[in-house]
């Protein structure tokens, strides 16, 4: 073979190489391989470093008691805010049943004050009897007249003093006494009311304090799917 068909040859296996590299397969490009997104308890943005499945069974349950805390508060509020009106609403029933009795202790004050009069009228007289002891003969039958009327008016003051006692006394006592035991059962419900609802305010408080904890510690951590799947499933 001479030179120039060394050359040729040269040239076509340069030629057939480069076919060669040419015809090759194409290379498949690198699929992407993408992360499902993490899972959070608030269901934001994940933060913070894996939970374990302890970790995340902890959170979980913490977030039921917290639910149910919530729904408890919720319940007693409304129960407080009830009494509450009922409360109010015995109070100024109480006002109303307060000025009856107040009503009638005025009407037995005047009673009281008739009856002084009275006793000051009964001296008197007494006074006055015992001195027609003393009066001259020809005063005496002019006087026994007198206090013979004034004794049978002061007796008529007597029975319609006591017929006003046996009406008004009574009745005074026993709208006393009842105001008096309704007044003091609603002081008692109301020092329990006031009670509950402080210890309903610190109990609100400390639920805020533990749910912003939840959410500092467990809402925007991530977590594996599975171990939600095998925490619900009692694993």
């Amino acid at each position: 073979m001479n030179q120039r068909t060394l050359c040729a040859a040269s040239v076509l296996l340069a030629l057939a190489a480069t076919l060669a590299v040419a015809q090759a397969a194409p290379v498949q490009p690198a699929r992407i391989i993408t992360k499902p997104a993490a899972k959070t308890l608030s269901g934001k943005a994940a933060g913070g470093q894996l939970m374990t499945r302890d970790e995340l069974r902890s959170c979980l349950k913490r977030l039921d008691d917290l639910n149910q805390g919530g729904k408890d508060l919720d319940t007693l509020r409304s129960t407080l805010n009830r009494e509450r009106d009922e409360l109010r609403a015995a109070g100024e029933a109480l006002k109303d049943e307060r000025a009856e009795v107040d009503r009638q202790l005025a009407v037995v004050r005047e009673w009281e004050g008739a009856m002084r009069v009275h006793a000051a009228d009964i001296e008197t007289f007494n006074k006055r009897n015992a001195a027609a002891a003393e009066a001259p003969r020809s005063q005496q039958e002019k006087l026994i007249d007198e206090l013979k009327l004034q004794r049978e008016a002061l007796q008529k003051s007597r029975d319609t003093l006591g017929a006003d006692e046996a009406r008004l006394i009574p009745v005074y006592q026993a709208s006393a006494k009842t105001y008096n035991e309704r007044a003091g059962a609603r002081d008692a419900k109301v020092t329990d009311w006031n009670a509950r609802n402080v210890a309903a305010v610190e109990a609100s408080v400390k639920h805020q304090h533990g749910r912003v904890l939840w959410l500092n510690e467990c809402a925007n951590r991530p977590y594996r799917e599975d171990d939600e799947t095998a925490v619900k499933a009692g694993k």
